[in-house]
């Protein structure tokens, strides 16, 4: 058995929070204003009624092996060969690619805000190595880590907001409908439902306190960040109208760099970039202990330690391939629907699975 170390309920809501935060503090943001324009703050709501969902059906997986992670739980419902395949395929993959794509869309920003004239690899490198550490480390290390900081990161969003109040403009927010409410919500839910937070979940179960608690933390931990996601979309076009929102590479750099509270309190991207490069270290260290965590426990392995470094070297690789930050966005988008079938197909097919062996017991009794 690999032994994770455990946390409580409190530390795993608001370590899955904050690492599905993250994202909005990238161009993410941006994608959202140019699928929905004015109603960009609409486009988050489908994507938690899904992930809700997502987190309802991986607890009724749980319920028919309470003393397992999703890994264990894919291999007894489809056999050793056939679910360690599966786990190989599609939760450790989701979890390298989401950690590759994010390391080198964090390290381009870093590009445009700070080191403009370093090389990317070295960047990429160098955050790199903050996740091989923190995956090291530990899920435990990650989890008190984040319940520590976890304050510094809503004190500044708070602050961001309640500093920007004087540049709103409501008229921003017509049409409230904007571009189509079918196509708002449907476009909106494919765009934020795939989230790696979710299987994460599930690979962590039983050190974050068990399957007891799994369905308590997941519902809290989507809320909270998909509702700090809404929040920091109505501020993005509250500030600034659609059209030039749609323009904003990394829109919540963009809005602290607008904030201006007299002579002395102007411009504190200095403190968003050192929120920033926290809570992306974070995720990046999150993504490389689930993929070397859910591979150690489908090859029967006692440690995941070993796997950190052979990983990291396949997500390094993997983000160094787009040829700029455009490419990377865009593979981004392309591949984001590829989470999705951790996150909610393969918690249906294990039920699925479990209901037919049901169906045979039946038959041959």
């Amino acid at each position: 058995m690999i032994k994770e170390g455990t946390f409580g309920p409190a530390e795993a809501i608001v370590l899955l929070a904050l690492s599905s935060l993250s994202r909005g503090f990238l161009s993410y943001p941006r994608s959202l204003v140019e699928i929905a324009g004015p109603a960009a703050w609409m486009t988050p709501l489908g994507g938690l009624a899904v992930a809700l969902v997502g987190v309802y059906l991986i607890s009724l997986v749980f319920k028919r092996n309470p003393g397992y992670t999703i890994i264990e739980t894919t291999e007894q419902a489809f056999g050793p060969f056939i679910g360690t395949a599966l786990n190989v395929l599609i939760v450790v993959s989701a979890f390298e690619m989401v950690g590759a794509l994010f390391l080198r869309e964090f390290s381009e920003a870093m590009l445009t805000t700070t080191l403009r004239f370093a090389p990317i690899s070295i960047i990429d490198f160098s955050f790199l190595t903050m996740g091989l550490l923190g995956a090291y480390l530990g899920i435990e290390a990650l989890a008190r880590t984040a319940r520590l900081i976890y304050l510094y990161v809503l004190a500044g969003l708070l602050i961001t907001v309640l500093s920007l109040i004087p540049f709103w403009n409501f008229y921003n927010l017509l049409p409230l409908l904007g571009k189509g409410v079918s196509r708002d919500f449907l476009h909106g839910t494919y765009a934020t439902a795939g989230i790696a937070e979710v299987i994460l979940a599930a690979v962590i179960v039983q050190a974050m306190g068990g399957v007891k608690n799994f369905a308590r933390i997941g519902y809290i931990s989507m809320l909270i960040s998909f509702g700090i996601l809404i929040v920091l979309l109505v501020t993005l076009v509250l500030t600034y109208n659609w059209p030039i929102s749609e323009e904003f590479t990394l829109p919540f750099l963009r809005l602290y760099r607008t904030i201006y509270l007299g002579r002395f309190f102007q411009r504190p991207e200095a403190v968003f970039i050192l929120i920033w490069s926290v809570v992306g270290a974070l995720k990046i260290s999150l993504m490389l202990y689930g993929a070397a965590v859910s591979l150690a426990r489908s090859l029967k392995l006692p440690e995941y330690r070993p796997l950190i470094w052979p990983l990291g070297l396949v997500m390094y690789i993997i983000g160094l391939l787009p040829l700029d930050m455009p490419a990377a966005v865009n593979l981004d988008v392309y591949l984001r629907g590829f989470v999705l079938i951790p996150d909610y197909l393969l918690p249906l097919l294990i039920l699925a699975a479990y209901w037919l062996k049901g169906r045979g017991k039946c038959a041959g009794s």
